[in-house]
């Protein structure tokens, strides 16, 4: 049967998302559809790469991702399938799988993609990626606004059936990446983080995870002209902001009652530096 994840920006008025799903179905009617999220902001690529990123490993290793936020369609850009150990992922060729790719990548982000833009990343190891350029596996009617209809949903079911990957396009060496925010750290200790992701609640993920913390010392932050002092172990245990491992395993703030994002004028896609001392100011 397998499973087929969908991840947009498309938003849950329109029929956009049904029609994907009509397409899908149409094919494979035995298919398990999931919905990642539909509420992806218009034309926010990074933050759907991080929502992928996040949710994909928790599926089984043979499911297909299907994830659409395009800005591009119906220009030059690509059409790929991208096959990892953590499952297949389809969609257009804009960065929108960096997240995805990172846990292959043989050394740092930071050492291997520019600081601003899309860099032509080449395939790492054990993972292979093909274009979508065989109208075989097309809807018979393409439209130049919609390929997540047209070309990506009917691909995804194909590959359900156990369509090999081969049969879709030519083998690609590189696709697009685009920068990951990666930690730095000061000769005094202090760690300077960035705000990846802001959540439904207003919770602003970071890229610090709890091994760049020093062990055994109090933890403080500033951002934003504002100072947290210490780890929390849940959204409760302190009034006003706070800082606490999430459920991703990465540090997080958060404001007790209340949205960290909206406190502090932040917002998915937003950077902005995190300032981690190695002892707390007293």
């Amino acid at each position: 049967m397998g499973i087929i994840t969908l991840t947009t920006d498309f938003g849950l008025q329109d029929a956009y998302v049904a029609a994907m799903k009509g397409a899908i179905l149409s094919i494979n009617p035995n298919v398990r559809l999931l919905d990642v999220s539909h509420q992806v902001e218009p034309q926010n690529i990074q933050q759907a790469a991080f929502l992928l990123g996040e949710a994909s490993p928790y599926f089984p290793a043979d499911t297909i991702h299907l994830a659409v936020v395009d800005p591009g369609v119906g220009s030059g850009r690509r059409g790929i399938i991208l096959a990892t150990p953590a499952g297949i992922f389809i969609g257009p060729d804009n960065g929108i799988f960096s997240y995805v790719l990172s846990p292959y990548l043989p050394k740092s982000n930071s050492d291997l993609l520019p600081a601003e833009g899309l860099l032509k990343l080449d395939i790492p190891r054990g993972v292979e990626a093909f274009q979508l350029t065989n109208p075989a596996f097309w809807l018979k009617a393409v439209s130049a606004t919609f390929h997540g209809r047209d070309i990506f949903a009917p691909a995804a079911a194909y590959i359900s059936l156990g369509t090999p990957l081969r049969d879709f396009g030519p083998r690609l060496d590189w696709i697009n990446a685009f920068h990951l925010p990666c930690p730095e750290t000061a000769p005094d200790g202090t760690i300077t983080g960035h705000v990846v992701y802001a959540d439904h609640f207003g919770n602003l993920v970071t890229d610090i995870t709890p091994q760049m913390l020093p062990s055994g010392k109090p933890v403080g932050l500033e951002i934003l002209g504002r100072t947290i002092h210490g780890l929390c172990q849940n959204y409760t245990q302190a009034s006003g902001l706070l800082a606490v491992i999430g459920s991703s395993g990465r540090l997080e703030i958060a404001l007790q009652g209340g949205s960290a994002a909206g406190l502090l004028s932040a917002r998915p896609g937003d950077c902005f530096r995190l300032i981690i001392p190695a002892v707390a100011r007293e």
